[in-house]
C-alpha cells in the first residue's frame, strides 16, 4: 500500500480545495451584510472541495497497483476530514473579536444642560436647539 501517495494526495486536495474555497468566501462575501438568498456562486466555492478530493482519489486509484478501491476511499476520507479541519481553523481565525457597533447618535444633551442651569438667557428653547423664532 502506498501511504505516502495517500496523505501527499489528500492534503494536497484538502489545502487546494478548502483553500480556494475560503479565499473566495472571505474576498466576496466579506461586506457587512449577511448572504440572505444565497446564489449560484455560493454553491459554486463548495464545489471546490469536492473537486479536488474527486480527483485526488481518481489520481490514487490510477497509480496504484494493489487494494486500488480501498486507497481511493481512504484518500476521499482523509482528504474530507482535513477539509473540514480547515473550514473549522478558517472559520475561527476569521471571525470578528469584537462586535461591530453602530455609530453613536451626537451628544445633544449639551444644549439641555444649558438650559436647566438658566444660562440660555433670553433664547427660547427652539433657539437654542436650532430653530428660528416665532
Amino acid at each position: 500500500m502506498r501511504l505516502k501517495l495517500v496523505l501527499i494526495c489528500s492534503s494536497i486536495a484538502a489545502i487546494v480545495g478548502a483553500g480556494a474555497a475560503a479565499a473566495i468566501i472571505l474576498s466576496v462575501f466579506s461586506s457587512l451584510k449577511p448572504v440572505t438568498r444565497p446564489g449560484l456562486l455560493v454553491v459554486l466555492t463548495y464545489l471546490l472541495p469536492f473537486t479536488a478530493i474527486l480527483l485526488a482519489s481518481i489520481f490514487v486509484y490510477r497509480h496504484t497497483a494493489r487494494r486500488r478501491k480501498l486507497q481511493a476511499i481512504l484518500t476521499a476520507t482523509l482528504s474530507i476530514l482535513l477539509t473540514i479541519l480547515i473550514f473549522i481553523v478558517a472559520s475561527i481565525v476569521s471571525a470578528r473579536r469584537a462586535p461591530i457597533n453602530p455609530e453613536t447618535p451626537r451628544d445633544v444633551s449639551s444644549n439641555w444642560k444649558c438650559l436647566e442651569a438658566g444660562t440660555a438667557g433670553s433664547m427660547s428653547l427652539l433657539e437654542t436647539a436650532g430653530g428660528a423664532r416665532l
